[in-house]
Formats: C-alpha cells, structure tokens, sequence
C-alpha cells in the first residue's frame, strides 16, 4: 500500500513554496511520525512528518516550487 506525503496547509490563500531540504533519500526506510523533509511557504518554514513506516519514494525533488497539499513523496507499506 502506498501513503501519499503531502505538503501541510498552512495559509487559506494558495501559496506556492518550495522544499528546502529532504533529509531521508530515496528508497530510505522511515518511521512514522520521523522527520523527513523541510518546506517552506510564505517564508514560513515547516518540517514535514512521514505518515507511515515504510519505503520513502520522493517524488519531487529539493528546490522544487510546490503548492499546499501537494502530493511530494509517497511511502510504500507492506
């Protein structure tokens, strides 16, 4: 099963931002909860959480313009 990693909501205007830093790889095993990326909208800068133990697939890379709610990574489950 697959668990999408998505860039938090943090303003109700549709803000565009960018990843600042991943700090797992791709194929890397993450723990739920972990700590696995950084992003910044708006010069706010917010640290995004992995939502499931499981293989982290990063789908868009760092520096990379995203927008709130985007779907960055996925982390594969058994």
């Amino acid at each position: 099963m697959e668990v999408e990693v998505k860039v938090p909501i943090v303003s109700q205007e549709d803000k565009k931002g960018v990843i600042n830093q991943w700090y797992k790889s791709d194929g890397d095993e993450v723990k739920e909860g972990e700590e696995i990326a950084e992003v910044m909208i708006e010069k706010v800068t917010v640290i995004v959480k992995a939502p499931a133990s499981g293989k982290l697939r990063i789908l868009v890379p760092e520096n990379e313009e995203i927008s709130q709610g985007q779907v960055i990574a996925v982390v594969e489950t058994e």
